[in-house]
């Protein structure tokens, strides 16, 4: 397992796609974090008045960068299944447990961790506006919004997965994904907007839980349990059966 989980990661990190998706996302999140100061959550979060605000309200506003993100998952993961290179671990001698497993981790990682660079990469750029005069509260902030920025992102990011896993075609995936990843983002701005449910979505409890300053926010913690345990089920039944030849 540990052999797959090394694999997966060298695998990864020498994607050219992966990397042209960090640098994308570390420039657009450098060129607009000006955009943030005047209004960092929208119009009910006022001014920015420190880096944790510029780093809570870039989390706050990255939905629309999940729709880029889970595409470039989409491109990679469905890579995979053009190139067989699943097909070639489990000539391997690899399980079909471990596989997903290792897949599961090392894209969870990666890819939350390119959704982070988005709000890094404004803190960079608006350092010298604000520098760091409370070391604990941007430190209390910083950690507060990755890890529910992890949890719920992850809930994202594998219907991605589950997706291709689903489709198993490197064009239907990215279609699909990008297409499901912008209708719940609309979704979620119209139903704001109107008033409509939508406490259900992990998106939306993104927003929640860097806006209040509660560090253990159970809601958002059980939605992201629930989507990130329903989606890895059905990822999961779904590679099992496959016909992966």
């Amino acid at each position: 397992m540990n052999n797959l989980l090394k694999m997966e990661r060298y695998q990864l990190m020498h994607n050219f796609f992966y990397w042209c998706g960090m640098v994308g996302i570390f420039l657009i999140g450098f060129l607009t974090a000006d955009t943030y100061v005047p209004e960092v959550m929208g119009l009910i979060g006022g001014e920015a008045t420190s880096l944790a605000d510029i780093f809570n309200g870039m989390v706050y506003d990255s939905t629309f960068l999940l729709i880029i993100i889970s595409g470039i998952l989409s491109l990679i993961l469905g890579q995979e299944f053009s190139y067989k290179t699943i097909d070639l671990e489990i000539s391997s001698g690899h399980s079909r447990k471990e596989i997903f497993t290792s897949k599961i981790i090392i894209y969870l990682i990666a890819f939350n961790i390119m959704a982070l660079i988005y709000p890094v990469a404004g803190c960079i750029r608006e350092f010298s506006k604000f520098g760091i005069d409370n070391v604990e509260f941007l430190f209390y902030n910083v950690f507060k919004a990755i890890i529910y920025s992890c949890l719920l992102n992850s809930a994202t990011f594998l219907i991605a997965i589950f997706i291709c896993y689903y489709l198993r075609s490197l064009v239907k995936a990215i279609s699909i994904t990008v297409i499901v990843t912008f209708v719940l983002s609309l979704y979620l701005g119209y139903g704001m907007m109107l008033k409509l449910p939508v406490a259900f979505l992990p998106i939306y409890q993104i927003r929640e839980a860097v806006s209040k300053q509660e560090l253990f926010q159970l809601t958002a913690i059980l939605i992201g349990i629930v989507w990130i345990s329903i989606l890895i089920f059905l990822s999961w039944i779904k590679f099992r059966k496959c016909d992966l030849k």
